[in-house]
């Protein structure tokens, strides 16, 4: 079987072409002939990788994401609605992805099954046009992701939005926010607003626990707050787990919801930058499909 390999360029420690060239000796062996996606970046990704997937049968390729979270987002776009698969070698810098699908971090045990897995299909969202696999952040989060400079991520990783989150954190203003959905609408003071299409939020912790990739909703997890104290809570809370029952941290399923935020607030996608609200989110139900562990096509 024949591959598209989309790699990211800050994989594999600066190595760049000796990596990818590593990576397509060992998808060789499995008998997968991977040609690599030219793209100058990451917002070239899409646009190449749709070019690339013009004129190919879903039953003949599947795509090879080699990269974290960011370089799977970027190649959303392309694969949107297609039933070309998805495979992913998850080495990036926390891979939330490959661990909801249950994909192992070892990178020779992500071939094997990027070769002869089982196909299955998972929901997306959407914000403003821009797809997400896992979740869309209004407010704090995303005020984190906007003020790290790419630069950094790439020189010390996850590490860097932690150090900014913690900054941030004991002056980060709440807005005003206005929140319309498919059941219903209200208002609330809040400092984070998390729509989960899937359980985890980063690494193992589960910000949505009760979120699946392929129910055909979203979760939209409200952290309200009238000052600082209660927003520290709120951090704990989330931190070990306990914010469930939390006063001020509501929970909301819906497949389609408006943000109306006053003062405006910053959108992220998958950790990646994504403008500001106002922000309208919806679920495609079915709209990817990802190879995971197991023999066969799957749900």
């Amino acid at each position: 079987m024949r591959a598209l390999l989309v790699v990211n360029p800050h994989t594999g420690g600066g190595r760049g072409p000796t990596f990818l060239d590593q990576i397509r000796q060992r998808l060789s062996a499995t008998g997968l002939d991977a040609q690599p996606v030219e793209a100058a970046g990451p917002k070239e990704v899409a646009l190449a990788l749709g070019d690339a997937l013009r004129h190919e049968s879903p039953e003949e390729v599947r795509v090879i994401v080699a990269g974290g979270d960011g370089t799977i987002n970027a190649a959303l776009p392309a694969l949107i609605g297609t039933s070309f698969p998805m495979a992913i070698l998850p080495v990036g810098s926390v891979n939330v992805l490959a661990r909801e699908m249950g994909i192992p971090l070892a990178i020779e045990e992500a071939i094997g099954v990027a070769a002869g897995g089982r196909l299955r299909r998972v929901d997306l969202g959407v914000a403003d046009g821009r797809p997400f696999a896992l979740m869309a952040g209004l407010g704090f989060d995303a005020a984190v992701v906007h003020s790290v400079a790419p630069q950094v991520k790439n020189l010390v990783g996850s590490f860097a939005y932690v150090a900014r989150g913690l900054s941030l954190l004991a002056r980060h203003r709440r807005s005003r926010f206005r929140i319309s959905t498919d059941q219903g609408g209200f208002e609330a003071d809040a400092w984070l607003a998390v729509v989960a299409n899937a359980s985890r939020y980063t690494y193992r912790w589960r910000l949505a626990p009760e979120a699946r990739i392929d129910d055909g909703c979203l979760d939209l997890c409200l952290f309200q707050s009238q000052s600082a104290a209660e927003t520290t809570g709120q951090v704990i809370a989330a931190l070990i787990g306990r914010h469930r029952n939390h006063p001020g941290v509501r929970h909301v399923r819906a497949r389609e919801l408006r943000f109306e935020c006053d003062p405006p607030v910053c959108l992220q996608v998958d950790g990646e930058a994504a403008g500001e609200s106002p922000t309208d989110v919806h679920v495609v139900p079915e709209g990817l499909t990802v190879v995971t562990p197991g023999k066969g096509r799957g749900a």
